[in-house]
């Protein structure tokens, strides 16, 4: 049997929907990294002027808003196609992504926390350590950045926010797998993140030292 058949049952709106989600926030990497000044110009005029003050902080509001999106539409792909696909559905709530949480056996619980914690344990250290304006490319849009060599750029990862990103969506959709017909189609979507997180590094470090523009 095709270990992915079920995502052949899911409306493609739905699946689309989910990609463009995914890719969204790294196409704005991209876009802010390789143009810096042409998104400071955008952020002082309407609307984005708004979100904030400065273009690191407008870029935090428009990150923070893109991944609340990824994360409803993670749940929504999940709730009205995968899981009904994979023959799993709500039956002591209303929702199935709840039931599929909830209703996770230890073993779950425990490889989903075993990716979470060290994933947020990165992604808060990163904030601690060089804060907002480090994290949203104050080195870009003309914001000290403070230089960092404890935790956790002692770990020798070069993007550990990235990293910890990756681990804490590993740990999500752990737990919502909820049926083992689910994990290969998931195992797709933390694939398809994966890639996307290498290809917003690669642009990163191939052009971290470049002048602004």
């Amino acid at each position: 049997m095709d270990a992915l058949a079920p995502i052949k049952k899911i409306n493609v709106g739905l699946t689309l929907g989910l990609a463009g989600a995914m890719a969204a926030p790294h196409c704005l990497y991209a876009y802010i990294w390789a143009n810096p000044a042409d998104f400071k110009e955008k952020a002082r005029s309407a609307p984005l002027r708004i979100l904030g003050g400065h273009a690191v902080e407008v870029m935090e509001k428009l990150v923070l808003g893109l991944k609340a999106i990824q994360v409803s539409t993670l749940l929504a792909w999940c709730e009205y196609g995968l899981l009904p696909a994979c023959g799993f559905f709500a039956t002591r709530s209303r929702f199935a992504v709840v039931d599929a949480v909830t209703g996770a056996m230890p073993a779950r619980w425990m490889l989903g926390l075993a990716f979470l914690i060290p994933g947020q344990a990165l992604n808060i250290g990163i904030y601690k350590a060089i804060g907002a304006d480090g994290v949203y490319y104050g080195c870009k849009l003309d914001r000290p950045v403070p230089w960092a060599t404890g935790f956790p750029f002692n770990l020798g990862i070069r993007h550990p926010q990235y990293v910890g990103a990756m681990l804490s969506w590993a740990g999500i959709l752990t737990l919502l797998a909820a049926t083992p017909s689910t994990a290969a189609p998931l195992g797709l979507v933390l694939a398809g993140w994966g890639g996307l997180y290498a290809a917003s590094s690669y642009h990163e470090a191939s052009s971290d030292m470049d002048p602004k523009k």
